[in-house]
């Protein structure tokens, strides 16, 4: 039995069919083709923008200049790096924003927040998003320690040792997201413009939490796959965070980070820089906050009507044509359910959808919902999206919000919503609004926000102001009375308008949504511990306004009072586009990564050998990340040095990438090649040109050069053309639909090899997937075999330089082999298994498992000097999802392989190893 155990070195698994690394990946910031952007530096900030977004990159340089120095006295020090601001462009129509800090100190902020205009609950979509990712930026740049500053001098923000932490060149890389996106709500809301601190559905989920008893360190601080799953951090870290600010106030909150930044050598701890900042440690701050919340939690009340739907994502409601219309998410790993409310008989219908989760509009016989996606290679836009995941004709960069009675569209412009909803109707622009529109009986309803308060218009009437950032516009009766959401003490409800005053419709406290069955009776959508319940609900009417909330900082003359009054008073520092955003002039040295570890392999004879692994890379890129060169060493599968440098680009339609190694040591096996047939330097090449991404599909052409070092005459030319239809929903671990096919083409000495793989895989019930694979390779050659490496390669790994696509990966291979021809059939069985435990002072919690079992026939022709070869393998393979120590993600797995007799794999081998996101 052959036992691969890997040790430091990172060992990533790759399934079958998977090729080397590509030598160039598509932007994570923008698309292919994306408009002309400049530049202009203003302070320690470096703005990056476009013509048509000049006007608002003007008004973030004032913000920045505002708001930097305000972040510089709360989080207690000055960035080390170059702040680089990206403004997206309209191509990129995206309802996010992001900040990292690699490739370098940078945020990205895009333009799509008028999809979201209900959940920030501000006055300010540009500006939220401007001093939350600021807020990330002052969190993870803190390097409050000799170490740190010395090793950021040579290594920038980067690491040393396999998952980068020993030691921590960013200490605060391995903080909790529960830490890091709390405190950036908490930052994003003290500013007079609202924020999520003012949100009722973030009260109203906190206190249904803390009724539960679900409010434990164990849950909140990891990363977990509970309810409500991503927003958990924002959610409960930002109501945790603002108790600390509360108690012992914002600046020594935020100050955290920089004690936390101290401790570079085990920069997991949490008690001790928490109990450096506020006197109390992070056990005693965090039971404080949840006694308070269970308190408080105590007088809050539930909706307890008729539950008709359950969903793990929440859904918006809408009317049409006698249905309330909704989308829900039973199980979070499978496919949505369309669910039609019949107002006329109160029956409910079901029906599985692949529409993306959000208000569903029924139109001309198809069912949408708004959303953000990719509709070509150089496009993200925002529009109507039907169950293909196709943009309906018409609704490119159009935020629907409803049809009037002729037939018009009411809608918000994204390339004019930048900083809050520009509302037209048709071809013409009606107001700028700070809510979502409700569209009944050819009237539009909808929210003005003007410093603290709240206006709601009928049109362009006012009717009715309140002090408030969190309303919510949702139906209007046959009386004209307009149903809104909003605060109460303890959470959110519904309330309606009547005669100027204000009444409450329900007594439930975790209402988030609803629509009008009748006068006398809602449909609503609510908070429970696990996921959002649709219930039937009588109102129950009360003579009770909105709660305001008033945070500490709200008192006249506060904190959010000056802040307010100074970005009223803003001044947009004027910009210019004469520095162009060119190829050359925005690289910088962007980090340094350091590994090494130790393989220990143990063969049949009962020998044991220790090799040393490690890989170093220097890389230089621009804050968009297009252009990336780097300076690397390795040490290979063969245990060769190696040592190169690379270069890639990803900013045109056509992506490209090189990388030129020269060999320093050539341990290759002299018993396969004589040492005068090795080369001693050479390049692979990669262009990469998809020209299909819409919908669910993706497809593109590309081609691979490669040099081999360990046979100088070897150097396939590869052509490849890839085409895939993929489904993922919620937390599924394994694609939910998959349908795959690549043909490719080799040529190396005149020899020709021709393949294809497809890839059929599906979900079913109770987290099964199943998967039906294949693969087939042929050469012309007659002189297939190791010694000139020729005709169609097997072998046990991945080559992290060779992009050769019609190569095998062969597990339990015993040495690296050539055929002629080479076929493979696959079928995979996977059942994932929820078992979790959850730790928070042990060094790993285990979210979720999963069991695969497979079988796999190779029919081998001509390989090396044995002739044909069939292989029937099974495999078992247990691989479990975990987090280290709170915050890393890693992936654990084993496998067990069992093999027929043949001549060139092992019998029976066993492999264990673990991945990490790349």
């Amino acid at each position: 039995m052959k036992i691969l155990i890997t040790g430091l070195t990172i060992f990533i698994a790759i399934p079958t069919l998977a090729y080397a690394a590509p030598l160039v990946t598509p932007n994570e910031a923008g698309v292919a083709q994306d408009q002309d952007y400049y530049t202009q530096d203003v302070r320690n900030t470096r703005l990056i923008f476009t013509e048509e977004n000049k006007q608002h990159a003007e008004h973030a340089a004032g913000v920045e200049s505002i708001l930097q120095p305000a972040y510089e006295d709360t989080f207690g020090y000055q960035m080390d790096d170059r702040l680089n601001v990206g403004l997206m462009s309209s191509y990129n129509q995206i309802a996010n924003g992001f900040s990292t800090q690699f490739p370098l100190n940078r945020q990205i902020n895009y333009m799509g927040g008028a999809q979201l205009p209900d959940y920030f609950s501000s006055s300010s979509w540009l500006d939220t998003l401007l001093f939350h990712e600021t807020a990330h930026d002052y969190q993870m740049n803190a390097k409050d320690n000799v170490v740190s500053k010395s090793m950021f001098a040579v290594l920038h923000n980067g690491s040393i040792g396999p998952i980068g932490i020993i030691p921590a060149v960013l200490p605060n890389s391995t903080s909790s997201s529960f830490m890091l996106e709390g405190n950036a709500v908490l930052n994003e809301s003290w500013h007079g413009q609202g924020g999520r601190l003012y949100s009722g559905r973030y009260r109203a989920m906190t206190h249904v939490h803390a009724k539960a008893g679900n409010l434990s360190p164990e849950r909140l601080y990891n990363d977990t796959l509970f309810f409500p799953y991503g927003e958990s951090a924002y959610v409960f870290g930002s109501q945790y965070q603002y108790y600390l600010a509360e108690t012992y106030g914002l600046d020594v909150t935020n100050k955290y980070f920089k004690n936390r930044s101290q401790h570079w050598l085990w920069p997991f701890q949490v008690n001790r820089p928490m109990k450096q900042t506020v006197g109390e440690d992070f056990d005693t701050t965090f039971a404080a906050w949840v006694k308070q919340e269970t308190q408080e939690a105590k007088e809050m009340q539930l909706a307890q009507g008729k539950i008709v739907a359950r969903s793990k994502y929440y859904g918006e409601l809408n009317t049409q044509q006698g249905n309330i219309l909704f989308l829900t998410n039973p199980t979070a790993v499978r496919a949505p359910m369309l669910v039609h409310y019949d107002l006329t008989n109160n029956e409910i219908t079901k029906e599985s959808s692949s529409l993306d989760m959000g208000k569903v509009y029924y139109n001309q016989d198809k069912y949408y919902t708004v959303s953000g996606r990719r509709t070509s290679v150089w496009r993200t836009t925002q529009g109507l999206f039907d169950n293909d995941a196709q943009i309906k004709e018409g609704s490119e960069g159009r935020v629907h919000q409803g049809y009037m009675n002729d037939g018009k569209e009411v809608y918000f412009k994204t390339t004019e919503s930048f900083v809050q909803p520009q509302l037209y109707v048709g071809d013409q622009f009606y107001s700028a609004v700070n809510s979502s529109v409700l569209v009944k009986n050819d009237n539009l309803y909808y929210f003005v926000q003007k410093g603290n308060d709240r206006t709601l218009y009928r049109n362009k009437e006012a009717i009715l102001t309140l002090p408030a950032f969190y309303t919510i516009v949702k139906d209007v009766d046959s009386s004209g009375r307009v149903y809104f959401i909003a605060n109460t003490e303890t959470g959110s409800s519904l309330y309606r308008t009547k005669d100027g005053k204000v009444e409450r419709v329900l007594n439930a406290d975790n209402v988030i949504d609803a629509r009008l069955i009748n006068d006398d009776k809602v449909l609503a959508t609510a908070i429970s511990a696990d996921d959002y319940y649709y219930v039937v609900e009588d109102m129950a009417i009360t003579a009770e306004a909105p709660y305001q909330v008033t945070l500490f900082w709200d008192d006249k003359g506060g904190l959010a009072d000056q802040q307010q009054q100074k970005l009223a008073n803003i001044e947009d520092k004027p910009l210019n586009t004469e520095t162009s955003y060119g190829l050359f002039n925005n690289i910088h040295y962007t980090r340094g990564a350091l590994t090494a570890g130790a393989v220990t392999e143990k063969e049949d004879n009962g020998d044991s050998k220790q090799k040393l692994r490690y890989n170093a890379t220097f890389e230089f890129s621009d804050p968009l990340q297009r252009s990336t060169y780097s300076l690397w060493a390795m040490n290979d599968d063969e245990y060769s040095d190696l040592i190169g440098a690379g270069f890639s680009n990803n900013q045109f339609f056509i992506m490209g990438g090189v990388r030129a190694y020269y060999v320093l040591n050539d341990n290759y096996s002299d018993t396969h090649i004589q040492k005068d047939q090795t080369r001693n330097s050479g390049i692979a090449a990669q262009l990469r040109l998809p020209f299909l991404q819409t919908g669910f599909w993706n497809a593109e052409i590309s081609s691979n050069f490669y040099q081999d070092y360990k046979l100088d005459e070897r150097e396939p030319l590869s052509a490849q053309l890839d085409i895939s239809r993929t489904e993922h929903y919620g937390n599924s671990w394994l694609l939910n639909k998959e349908a795959a096919v690549s043909l490719y083409g080799v040529q190396d000495r005149h020899d020709m090899i021709h393949g294809a793989s497809l890839s059929f895989g599906t979900d079913l019930p109770s987290e099964f997937y199943i998967n039906l694979s294949g693969k087939y390779s042929a050469s012309d050659t007659n002189k297939a075999g190791i010694y000139e490496r020729r005709g169609v390669e097997l072998t046990q790994g991945s080559d992290f330089i060779n992009n050769d696509p019609s190569s095998f990966i062969m597990p339990s291979l015993k040495d690296d082999a050539f055929a002629e021809t080479a076929s493979l059939a696959e079928l995979t069985l996977s059942k994932v298994i929820n078992l979790s435990a959850y730790s928070f002072k042990g060094p790993i919690s285990l979210r979720r498992e999963m069991i695969e079992f497979s079988y796999r026939r190779y029919d081998l022709g001509s390989v090396n000097t044995l002739g044909d070869v069939d292989v029937n393998q099974g495999v078992v393979g247990l691989h479990f999802d975990t987090l280290i120590m709170n915050a890393l993600p890693i992936g654990f797995y084993t496998q067990y392989i069992h093999n027929d007799d043949n001549p060139i794999t092992d019998k029976n081998s066993f492999q264990a190893g673990f991945s990490v996101p790349l």
